[in-house]
């Protein structure tokens, strides 16, 4: 394989991880083999969930990732986000997440990544039930799945890595929130915002390998955005996880929705020290089953925004 003296081996992992920005993001800001101590668990109030939901069970979306650093800029990989039902459940919505390598990232560096996030949520207030990662990077493969107790507010996570046979599994069970979301569901509970305030944040609980964190997104502005399926008028929505909210390092996320009731992410930047990475919608499957309550609505304020 060539050398390319423009990347060291700090900015392939970057590259490599931009794959998995939607879904894994918390590995960027420590090391993937630790697991951080549980923080103290404050206090949230619930939110009203509008149904239908603006997303649909069927939907599939597809981005093209890239990764630039001046003056290299090379796509490296695709994310498909999938909606679907459970099978013989009608309280459950599942949301899944393929993140693979492409491009350079496996022509020029050879890294190669096929990794999948499946999260299994409430379909009434999208309460998140569990998390599941099958983790193939490279020679690195790992299971990870975390199972929410609403009841107890406690969430109990586990680590085995298949690629180190004599590595012991992490176990661990830790304090959550009763409502709390993971980085895939975040994505679609950011959906149902109304984000009707320039500079207002939305600040709600994500748990991650085990730790709960507070994030929150707010309005940025409005924007016209061309991608390869249409030309959309859109929402640019400030996704603030940086500086110690969720990764402990300095960096900017903005995602761009539309600007109508579905809510479709059709754009995301993320800037961080390594480099940019940007992500663009390419193929859009809308679905066609709307999902209803199956449960009364919850009597929470409706404008927690």
């Amino acid at each position: 394989m060539p050398k390319v003296s423009l990347f060291d081996r700090r900015i392939r992992a970057v590259a490599a991880l931009a794959l998995l920005l939607a879904v894994s993001a918390p590995a960027l800001g420590s090391d993937r083999d630790k697991v951080a101590p549980a923080p103290a668990v404050a206090k949230v109030r619930p939110f009203a969930v509008r149904h239908p939901l603006p997303f649909k069970f069927g939907e599939r979306l597809v981005f093209d990732v890239k990764f630039s650093r001046f003056p290299v800029s090379a796509n490296v990989g695709e994310l498909t986000f999938t909606v679907s039902e459970i099978p013989g459940s009608n309280q459950h919505v599942k949301f899944e997440v393929l993140a693979v390598s492409r491009g350079a990232l496996v022509s020029l560096f050879g890294v190669r990544v096929n990794d999948t996030f499946t999260s299994l949520a409430d379909r009434n207030d999208l309460a998140v039930y569990s998390t599941l990662k099958q983790l193939h990077e490279g020679d690195y493969r790992a299971h990870e799945q975390a199972v929410f107790d609403r009841n107890a507010a406690k969430v109990r996570y586990k680590r085995v890595v298949h690629s180190q046979p004599g590595e012991q599994p992490v176990v661990l069970e830790q304090e959550t929130r009763p409502w709390v979301q993971d980085m895939v569901s975040a994505v679609y509970f950011a959906r149902t915002r109304n984000l009707k305030n320039v500079g207002r944040e939305v600040r709600f609980p994500i748990s991650d390998r085990g730790e709960t964190r507070d994030i929150s997104i707010a309005l940025a502005g409005r924007e016209k955005v061309k991608t390869d399926v249409g030309t959309f008028d859109a929402l640019k929505v400030d996704v603030k996880i940086f500086d110690g909210r969720l990764i402990n390092r300095e960096g900017e996320l903005y995602v761009w929705l539309t600007d109508d009731a579905r809510r479709i992410p059709i754009k995301a930047e993320m800037k961080i020290p390594a480099g940019n990475v940007t992500f663009v919608l390419t193929s859009l499957g809308e679905g066609t089953t709307a999902i209803l309550a199956t449960a009364p609505p919850v009597d929470l304020p409706a404008d927690d925004e």
